[in-house]
């Protein structure tokens, strides 16, 4: 297996001692756009796996009350990944995605999913009207003839609404493409400063062959959607974690 080395661990330990600000600031840009793509693309998935639910047949496992259950955690789940990543001010992460690289249309998207994470996720509300009816419907009802439960609170929540699914889901997939190319441009950019480094025969990459990554989870992670070799100079979208391949020969002068 070639050897993996953590370049987040790098980063600290540049933060710490001063050194390579460069570098140190290019591994962060890099760790934060990959952030931020997982967060959109496990968006993307749980939107897929809402909609092949709800077009299922009665094949499906799921009663129409475990169906509602997982669909409305789907899209919840789906909105706040997507926000998170495009919307909301980070905690630890810098931003990196702006509307201004959506379409017309695809802004409108964006902005009513994120009215809906505002307005009705994130917190209370029943928001505004859409496809016809708000997400939220609810009534407190009284039922005279009844002897036990005479007072009773009725609630609706219509988070499968067909057409607003398919909107954000091509929403979601257009700025997962913006991520993954943003995402390969700040690991190009990274391994450019590692190549100049190495032709330099910088120590900073000895101190980078003695941080291999250290967690194997992280590996596993990777291999399950990894599965050919790819040349180091070649950047990846890697699922688990931000590490980039250094090969000794390609990045390394010696003998």
């Amino acid at each position: 297996m070639s050897p993996v080395y953590d370049l987040t661990a790098l980063m600290t330990l540049l933060d710490e001692s001063g050194a390579h600000p460069e570098l140190a600031a290019a591994i962060r840009r890099a760790n934060d756009v990959s952030s931020a793509h997982r967060d959109i693309d496990e968006a993307l998935l749980a939107l897929r796996l809402l909609i092949r639910l709800t077009s299922a047949s009665d094949e499906t496992p799921l009663d129409d009350e475990d169906i509602t259950t997982v669909v409305g955690s789907l899209m919840t789940s789906a909105i706040v990944l997507y926000a998170r990543a495009t919307h909301t001010p980070p905690i630890g992460r810098r931003p990196w995605f702006g509307t201004g690289k959506l379409s017309g249309e695809m802004r409108t998207v964006h902005e009513k999913m994120m009215y809906l994470r505002d307005k009705e996720v994130a917190h209370f509300g029943k928001g505004e009207i859409i496809d016809g009816a708000p997400l939220l419907s609810e009534a407190l009802v009284l039922r005279p003839e009844s002897a036990t439960h005479p007072i009773g609170y009725l609630t609706r929540r219509a988070h499968n609404r067909a057409e607003l699914v398919r909107r954000f889901e091509r929403l979601v997939s257009t700025v997962l493409a913006l991520s993954i190319d943003a995402v390969n441009a700040r690991y190009t950019e990274v391994h450019a400063i590692l190549r100049v480094l190495a032709e330099r025969r910088d120590p900073i990459l000895a101190l980078l062959r003695g941080l291999p990554l250290s967690d194997p989870h992280l590996l596993m992670a990777e291999e399950s959607t990894q599965s050919d070799e790819v040349p180091s100079t070649q950047a990846r979208v890697f699922r688990g974690v931000t590490v980039v391949e250094i090969h000794d020969d390609p990045l390394s002068n010696d003998p």
